[in-house]
């Protein structure tokens, strides 16, 4: 299991594409969006967190259940290399 640090750093580099927060920050700020497409049923919904390094924006589908969302989030965290897309 990992540490809320190593966590916390996985999100940073899945939204940014950096490691480590820049002396002067980030500009952009990093922002969050959540995705949903409309439908009750959340079929239309990406089942993957999506990132915008470009513009450190972090894009999460809303999801049935935090189970659910949880497990997806943590799939998309450790088997993205790169620019934070699954």
């Amino acid at each position: 299991m990992r540490s809320l640090r190593d966590r916390d750093l996985l999100i940073l580099a899945f939204a940014t594409g950096a490691t480590a927060v820049p002396p002067i920050g980030f500009s952009p700020a990093p922002s969050i969006e959540f995705i949903h497409r409309g439908d009750d049923d959340f079929s239309s919904t990406p089942i993957f967190p999506l990132a915008n390094t470009c513009v450190n924006c972090i894009r999460l589908p809303l999801h049935v259940s935090y189970q659910l969302f949880k497990e997806k989030f943590d799939f998309a965290l450790g088997n993205t290399y790169g620019f934070g897309r699954v």
